[in-house]
């Protein structure tokens, strides 16, 4: 008879064996990473499919994997050349030994974390034709497509997809931020690598949700609100300084409207913005009434953005509230030449990052000269805007000139 210590020895020897410790729930766009054990990371180098399904209590794409504060994993970060996306010896069942599967996971535990987060490989030949820049339609042989290696093996992205770039500049940014992470990883400090596994593995595959979400920044733009020239002067002096001639340069250089009729609705201060904002039967949906031939030609254009440059406007987007403001740095980025010279604007002026966090900030820095700074939380905005604003306009630099570079 087997006594009854034996028997609890026994269930504590079968739970270690079979549990894996539990995944931390993160933003799915910077999602979770391996443990520091060495068997974890073998597993993170080496794993198979026949080696994940010994945990079948969680998805094969987050068993036991973490991000945030593991250590450094890897000795050397290099760049090699690489097939385009859609050659065939770009599969996803490529030996194991050439190959570094992402430590970032796709979605917390693998399932939809958040709204629009994609956990399926979709297929090859749409994946493709949406991440051919922009610049080179038809594919053009001359792009040199690269990816990042970490001890000589190339990375992935979340879903396992090759990280394949189709520029040699983006790919030296991309392997810098994976050197710069010296003891601990910090996916905070790798933009150019979370806007990248984007465009890869979420935007590519369905370029639909980003887009509808760019519209709606339309709908409510922030630099189409302006404050009350009487009530607030000087908010309103530097609003002017920042947009003045913002709308009518991109209505007719991006959107190719004719003439000065066709410009986007502006409202001044409060009460005015609550009246044409609201739904009525004039204005259906919320938000200002732009007219129908503006937001047909603005949504012309992003349908015609790559995976790339749709995700660097997004991110712009999102972090100005503003769809003049993103599409502005977008324009500039993809004209950098131009704007260098003064051709690309009509004042002469560049809109680059620099001008975008300062055009996207206008109310906030104002009310922090107001009521003054909060440490920990104004300071970190700042921080994070300019992260932000000049990764996307870095991003859609390179591709755009990925055939000259």
């Amino acid at each position: 008879m087997v006594s009854r210590s034996a028997l609890i020895r026994l269930a504590r020897a079968s739970t270690k064996a079979t549990v894996p410790s539990a995944s931390l729930p993160i933003n799915s766009s910077i999602p979770s990473l391996a443990t520091n054990s060495t068997a974890s990371r073998a597993t993170t180098f080496n794993s198979t499919p026949h080696h994940r399904s010994l945990t079948s209590n969680v998805t094969a794409a987050a068993a036991d994997r973490r991000i945030a504060g593991r250590k450094r994993f890897y000795k050397n970060v290099g760049i090699k050349p690489c097939s385009p996306p859609e050659e065939p010896n770009q599969n996803k069942n490529n030996n194991a030994s050439f190959t570094v599967e992402s430590p970032i996971s796709a979605g917390v535990d693998g399932t939809q974390s958040a709204t629009g987060v994609t956990t399926t490989v979709p297929d090859s030949s749409i994946l493709s034709s949406r991440l051919q820049p922009q610049s080179s339609s038809p594919p053009s042989s001359s792009i040199e497509w690269h990816t990042v290696t970490l001890d000589g093996r190339a990375l992935r992205t979340p879903l396992g997809l090759p990280l394949t770039l189709p520029s040699l500049a983006l790919a030296l940014a991309v392997a810098s931020e994976w050197d710069a992470q010296k003891i601990y990883l910090q996916p905070a400090q790798m933009p150019l690598m979370t806007l990248c596994c984007t465009a890869i593995d979420q935007v590519a595959s369905d370029p639909s949700v980003h887009r509808t979400d760019v519209m709606r920044y339309l709908r409510n733009d922030t630099s189409c609100y302006w404050a009350d020239p009487v009530e607030d002067r000087v908010l309103h002096r530097r609003q002017s300084q920042a947009w003045d001639g913002l709308h009518a340069s991109l209505s007719e250089d991006l959107l190719g409207l004719p003439g000065t009729d066709v410009r986007p609705a502006m409202a001044s201060g409060g009460g005015e913005a609550l009246l044409l904002s609201r739904r009525s039967k004039g204005n259906p949906t919320s938000g200002l009434p732009h007219p129908p031939i503006l937001v047909e030609k603005a949504k012309r254009w992003v349908d015609g953005l790559d995976a790339w440059t749709l995700t660097a406007l997004y991110s712009a987007c999102a972090e100005s509230k503003s769809f003049f403001i993103g599409a502005a740095l977008i324009q500039d980025a993809m004209k950098k030449e131009e704007a260098a010279s003064g051709g690309g604007d009509r004042a002469g002026m560049a809109r680059d990052g620099k001008w975008a966090v300062g055009a996207a900030r206008i109310e906030e820095e104002f009310n922090i000269e107001c009521w003054g700074l909060v440490e920990g939380g104004h300071d970190y905005d700042r921080l994070n805007c300019s992260i932000q604003m000049h990764a996307a306009s870095f991003l859609v630099q390179a591709v755009a000139h990925s055939e000259a570079l």
